[in-house]
């Protein structure tokens, strides 16, 4: 268990300029990331202790966001740096000084966790443990990505063009989309939909629900007409997901 992690947090973040928008946003999407993987965790009755962990890595694992945008003055991974590895490093290299306390027993699982929570997928060559992690930071942090576009101070990149045919067959595989296979403003609007294809537990779509993330999500997109059958799809695959066996003994065996 990581004690005092959120305090330990907000002193890390306030060397940072709070009255900066794009810190403020990344700071109280952190806090999001660690309420949804602390609830998943709960889900899935595991220990308190491993409660605590998936509530960390949750709260940290965008704490490179902050010092990329300091850096870089950009979000965008491309143009700088991979931001999960910027933020193993912020966590655990010699020449940043975050103070917590993390145990060698945890520290892998953290590592393995926070460097693959925005890659397409998990990297192979992990242990069931480090998957279970992995997973549950995973699915908290697309389900705020899906909180945030619902919001309505913030734009979505999107015109009236049609979606091209290889997005289109890859959604309506339940597929996740990367960004490279996109062609038109309109595939960028489905990669996002699509986020619901990734999810792992029965927790993550019960709370894409309950919040009604996806609707929120359709009634900010200005070309409604263009996403609806999609929109309709995903709530479909939500409905039936929520539904399903929660128990992911895959993960936790």
């Amino acid at each position: 268990m990581i004690v005092n992690d959120l305090e330990i947090f907000k002193e890390y973040v306030s060397s940072y300029d709070l009255n900066d928008i794009n810190i403020e946003r990344k700071f109280y999407h952190s806090i999001r990331v660690r309420n949804n993987a602390k609830e998943i965790a709960e889900s899935l009755n595991l220990t308190n202790d491993d409660v605590s962990l998936a509530s960390f890595i949750g709260l940290t694992h965008d704490i490179g966001r902050f010092l990329q945008w300091k850096v870089y003055g950009t979000f965008a991974d491309t143009k700088s740096i991979d931001h999960a590895l910027l933020s193993v490093q912020v966590l655990f290299g010699k020449d940043y000084k975050c103070g917590f306390n993390i145990s060698d027993v945890d520290a892998n699982v953290i590592r393995v966790a926070i460097y693959n929570h925005n890659k397409y997928k998990v990297q192979d060559d992990v242990t069931k443990r480090e998957l279970l992690f992995a997973n549950i930071v995973r699915d908290a942090d697309k389900v705020d990505l899906l909180y945030l576009l619902g919001e309505e101070d913030i734009p979505i990149n999107e015109d009236g063009s049609e979606v091209t045919s290889v997005i289109h067959d890859a959604f309506m595989r339940h597929e996740s989309i990367t960004i490279t296979e996109c062609k038109a403003k309109t595939d960028y609007v489905l990669v996002k939909l699509a986020f619901v294809f990734d999810l792992n537990f029965v927790k993550s779509f019960e709370i894409v629900d309950r919040e009604k993330l996806l609707d929120k999500f359709y009634d900010n997109l200005k070309y409604k007409d263009k996403y609806k059958k999609y929109y309709l799809y995903a709530k479909e695959f939500i409905e039936k997901r929520k539904n399903a066996d929660s128990s992911y003994k895959m993960f936790i065996e």
